[in-house]
């Protein structure tokens, strides 16, 4: 008896031993690198296993101005883009990659007439060539703001939204622009529902291409807008209550994300995640109903999604968000794979085997750029 009971002690130690092991890993397999000069990472790009590009902004007190560069994974490294000096009081909130050249999207502030408004803005980096292309953008579009782009078979999309004034009423109406050699406007080849009637809330905020096809995605006063261009039409379309922020394209389909607004509550806003194909929409309800979908990703036959959730602290009774990502073979069954309170995830890729996160985490100082890697 006294053996048994001395081996039981024993593998009750190794038991525990191992699971110290075992945590000891799995928090060990999260790194967070903090950017400095970064107040927010707003989107990132694989450009090789060991390469992300970043695109964000800067704040300090009444000064801000968009920052993009790149982070080595390995060992925890980032350089900048010379491009700053072109969004000075703005920010840079998308770009794309397409193998050689990169396009950056945001806004700056311009004087216009007695006031400043914000300038769509973009630049394409290639090499160490700046080219400012933000001249090319119809000036109807002015005060706005580029908030997606993409590549897509020898031609860049620019989506964003813009504000203009009707009869002392400000509206948003979204614009969706063509670069091959020079900038063409085909917002007016979208469906009529991204723009009509006129409303506040509208914009594109999604572009993602595959193939010979890309997803533009938005909204329109309280319903999201979807539709797939060609190349030289929109093929398909669809809109419904909520509104889409992000998306890639997947096996299934293509995965989309964002929020839908709460039929109960209207202080809170509720996660919306679907695939849209060739049957048409399909939602994906998620453990976590209160929230917003960030960021979708896909790769290596991985399912990724970024959410920001409130929390309320019991005791405290204090708020404060948690950035959660989310993983798995399905975006079906999905599960945790990391999350952080005081902290936001704009943007997720699969990079290999490794999730790659970009945001910002939030402390007493403010808000501090960082990624987020998980192996």
């Amino acid at each position: 008896m006294r053996l048994t009971n001395v081996a039981l002690v024993v593998i009750a130690l190794v038991i525990i031993f191992a699971g110290v092991i075992l945590l000891q890993v799995h928090s060990n397999s999260t790194t967070l690198i903090l950017v400095k000069d970064v107040s927010s990472i707003n989107q990132i790009v694989e450009v090789n296993p060991n390469t992300i590009a970043f695109a964000g902004s800067y704040n300090s007190g009444n000064r801000s101005y968009g920052v993009a560069g790149l982070v080595f994974i390995q060992n925890h490294s980032y350089v900048f883009f010379n491009v700053s000096n072109y969004f000075m009081n703005g920010s840079i909130y998308t770009l794309g990659y397409n193998g050689t050249t990169y396009l950056l999207g945001g806004a700056r502030y311009v004087q216009l007439g007695n006031s400043s408004v914000l300038a769509p803005t973009a630049i394409l980096l290639e090499g160490n060539r700046v080219y400012n292309i933000s001249g090319e953008i119809p000036n109807f579009y002015v005060p706005g703001q580029i908030f997606a782009v993409s590549w897509e078979n020898g031609y860049w999309l620019l989506g964003g939204s813009s504000l203009v004034v009707e009869q002392s009423s400000k509206f948003q109406v979204p614009f969706l622009l063509k670069l091959t050699t020079n900038i063409t406007d085909i917002t007016n080849r979208l469906p009529s529902f991204f723009y009509t009637p006129l409303s506040v809330g509208s914009g594109i905020f999604t572009i993602s291409s595959y193939g010979n096809s890309s997803f533009v995605g938005g909204t329109h006063l309280f319903n999201y807008t979807i539709a797939i261009y060609n190349g030289t039409s929109f093929v398909s379309s669809e809109d419904d209550l909520g509104a889409v922020i992000t998306s890639v394209n997947t096996p299934l389909g293509w995965l989309f994300g964002g929020f839908n607004y709460s039929l109960t509550d209207t202080q809170i806003t509720t996660t919306l995640l679907g695939l849209y194909n060739e049957s048409g929409i399909h939602f994906i309800k998620l453990k976590y109903e209160v929230g917003v979908v960030n960021s979708v990703g896909y790769g290596d036959g991985k399912y990724l999604v970024s959410l920001r959730v409130p929390v309320v602290n019991n005791f405290t009774g204090i708020s404060s968000e948690e950035g959660i990502i989310l993983s798995g073979n399905s975006p079906y069954s999905l599960t945790q794979a990391y999350s952080r309170l005081n902290t936001t995830v704009n943007s997720i890729l699969d990079v290999g085997s490794i999730i790659v996160g970009g945001g910002y985490i939030f402390s007493g100082s403010g808000e501090q750029g960082a990624i987020i890697v998980i192996k």
